[in-house]
């Protein structure tokens, strides 16, 4: 029998465990450069996701961009066909307040003359110009499906007031204010009241001299014995008194 040392022995029993240990460190090696591996094909497909992802927006970000660019292109025409259109509505306007009753006719005529200003500002995009005079569209045609009044001076013989005069004052002489408006109180002859487009009729604030304008000839006739009724109407359209039934003044039939 071979007798072996106490060193060689430690040897080989050093050599031993380390053959054992060898496999399990190799197989945890692997494990963990598996581990390693797999996570990197991880992020490679999460990063391919991730570019495919931002093609498919860039792509669709083009299409859309191509498809405004045809738009834009395509303004030119709109324009050159609503432009026209835009005279026509401008002239149509015109003619109606030109041969209506002669209500309000400063203020209508003043946004006339700011709708005309718009639509010759190239500035200025079609679609702004087609709102506003769709806008004055709708404000022309509402006058026919109301009843309204209105302070004015007499349509024949106005009273002229000049500076101070022109507005109203209390027993002290201060200027009475309007609680709605903060401002002075002008004074006027009497109240018009427009009857939808039916007519239009003028009473002094007294109740006297009734007058009612002349659609056919375009002037103010008398009113005579019609002051009560008008009266009535007008406080209507105040809201001074409840609603009701009210007789307008028309041109006779021939």
């Amino acid at each position: 029998m071979v007798k072996i040392s106490s060193r060689v022995r430690v040897l080989l029993i050093a050599g031993a465990v380390c053959a054992y240990i060898a496999p399990s460190v190799t197989a945890q090696t692997q494990s963990a450069n598996e581990k390693a591996y797999h996570i990197l094909l991880q992020q490679i497909a999460d990063k391919k996701i991730t570019i495919a992802h931002k093609q498919v927006f860039i792509a669709g970000a083009q299409d859309q961009a191509e498809s405004l660019k045809a738009q834009i292109d395509g303004l030119g025409d709109v324009k050159a066909s609503v432009q026209p259109m835009l005279d026509k509505m401008v002239a149509g306007i015109e003619r109606e307040i030109a041969a209506d009753f002669p209500f309000k006719k400063d203020a209508r005529l003043a946004r006339l003359n700011r709708l005309k200003t718009m639509v010759a500002n190239d500035k200025i995009s079609v679609g702004e110009k087609y709102r506003n005079a769709l806008n004055i569209y709708k404000i022309e045609v509402n006058y026919g499906q109301s009843l309204e009044a209105y302070k004015g001076n007499h349509p024949i013989s106005p009273t002229i007031r000049l500076g101070e005069d022109r507005y109203l004052k209390d027993e002290k002489g201060e200027f009475e204010i309007n609680k709605k408006t903060n401002q002075k109180i002008e004074i006027f002859d009497g109240d018009y009241l427009r009857y939808g487009r039916t007519a239009l009729v003028y009473l002094n604030v007294d109740g006297s001299d009734p007058y009612r304008y002349d659609l056919e000839n375009g002037e103010w006739v008398s009113l005579s014995g019609a002051g009560t009724s008008v009266r009535r109407a007008i406080r209507i359209a105040y809201g001074e008194v409840a609603p009701g039934v009210v007789m307008a003044p028309v041109t006779p039939s021939p």
